[in-house]
């Protein structure tokens, strides 16, 4: 019944289920289904639910428990309870519910092919109206030669939470995905790949967002760095894969491609907010020394931008400032913390499956290598986001823990075979 009730959360959240059907909304669907979860995990596991054998899960939770006892400690600790705590709840939720709900590796499966599954959606439905309607759900703005003009960018679909910029982070998100579970299958499951990915460049491309192109960079730079023929895959994306992106940017419209080259040419329209970009980190970094210890607050980026640094209400978009605004040094070291148990459960899981007798080819350990390159890419793009409140690092934190738990409970490889040939002996 978790199980059940986990996918069926996970469906509603990201498919934004109570945004297309009024009615669901109304009986605040998600919520019911989320605490549903959590109720039904406990019920079964008790507090065997929150792994607290594995460190990620000790380091979360200490995140979690400091961000309520430095509440009395912060500057806006009315705006968090207020503006921030029941959003934080609700994506850190997705933690305990991955981690208790999902005990065996066919359940791990069935959710990584649901959440896989939500993401293509959410890329291929607004490519799909914007081929068949014209869509394109979101604009950039710019100034050149002292006048503002704007630039049409392909953003979530009407009923989607994203912009064109998260759209393009979104996409770039389940690449990790496709090549470790499909490139690296069987012939049908590399044909089914390049049949996903192409339209899902496609949509990358149309957005326009230069981070989530900078981001891909970085999954093709994780990928390399975890495979063991580093220059020959090096060789591939340079000769093969470089030329193809290339081709792709080259049929978009002047615009589009403008925008792509302002990421190296100052003069060009676009490099006004990339160059803005950077000026308001640099001015953001100032306001660090405002209640440094503690911090400001769980996401009051926005209050901590207009009343300390003046002249903005803008989140800020890089989620180590945001971290170090809100929750102060501590808690900064205690998330990275939590995300460093991440990368080394992922790497451990590994490790523990080749130490078995499992290759490179067994599916637990090529989730794991798809989630420790989804990671990589994410630290990188965290430089130009932001991500606290955010569900992300909850999910995969909650994936990666299972991981962990699932690869040490495997027997070696010579004692599964036996133990299945003598099940299929009796039967």
């Amino acid at each position: 019944m978790a199980m059940i009730l986990l996918i069926l959360f996970t469906i509603s959240y990201f498919l934004h289920l109570t945004a297309r059907v009024p009615m669901l909304g109304a009986l605040h669907l998600d919520m019911v289904l989320g605490l549903s979860t959590l109720v039904a995990v406990f019920i079964r596991e008790g507090v065997n639910a929150l792994r607290l054998d594995q460190l990620t899960a000790r380091r979360l939770n200490q995140f979690l428990l400091y961000v309520f006892i430095s509440l009395p400690f912060v500057t806006w600790p009315g705006s968090v309870i207020k503006n921030n705590l029941d959003d934080w709840i609700k994506v850190a939720l997705f933690f305990l519910l991955v981690v208790g709900a999902v005990r065996t590796e066919k359940q791990l499966r069935l959710l990584m092919v649901i959440f896989i599954g939500c993401q293509l959606f959410r890329t291929l439905e607004p490519l799909y109206m914007h081929i068949t309607t014209g869509y394109w759900g979101d604009v950039a703005y710019t100034h050149i030669g002292g006048s503002m003009s704007g630039l049409n960018r392909l953003g979530g679909a009407p009923f989607d939470v994203v912009n064109s910029t998260q759209l393009g982070w979104v996409v770039v998100g389940i690449v990790p995905f496709l090549f470790y579970l499909l490139w690296n299958g069987n012939k049908w499951c590399k044909l089914l790949c390049v049949v996903l990915l192409i339209p899902s460049v496609k949509t990358l491309l149309l957005t326009g967002a230069r981070s989530g192109l900078l981001s891909l960079g970085a999954v093709i730079f994780g990928i390399i760095l975890l495979s063991e023929r580093k220059m020959r895959n090096l060789v591939i994306v340079m000769v093969v894969v470089l030329p193809l992106t290339i081709m792709m940017i080259g049929q978009l419209s002047s615009d589009m491609q403008t925008r792509y080259l302002s990421l190296v040419e100052s003069d060009v329209a676009g490099a006004d907010t990339r160059q803005g970009r950077v000026t308001a980190l640099i001015r953001q970094l100032g306001t660090i020394s405002h209640n440094p210890l503690f911090g400001n607050g769980l996401g009051t980026s926005r209050e901590v931008n207009w009343n300390i640094m003046g002249g903005s209400s803008q989140i800020t978009h890089n989620l180590y400032i945001e971290i170090l605004q809100g929750n102060g040094i501590i808690g900064f070291t205690m998330f990275m913390l939590f995300i460093a148990a991440m990368v080394n459960g992922l790497r451990q899981a590994r490790q523990t499956l080749l130490s078995k007798g499992y290759g490179k080819d067994d599916w637990l350990w090529r989730l794991s290598s798809a989630t420790l390159v989804w990671v990589i890419m994410d630290l990188f793009y965290s430089l130009s986001c932001f991500g606290l409140v955010s569900w992300e690092w909850y999910f995969f934190g909650g994936v990666a823990t299972v991981c962990n738990a699932l690869s040490s409970e495997r027997q070696p490889r010579e004692l599964a075979e036996d133990y299945h040939e003598d099940e299929a002996y009796a039967s």
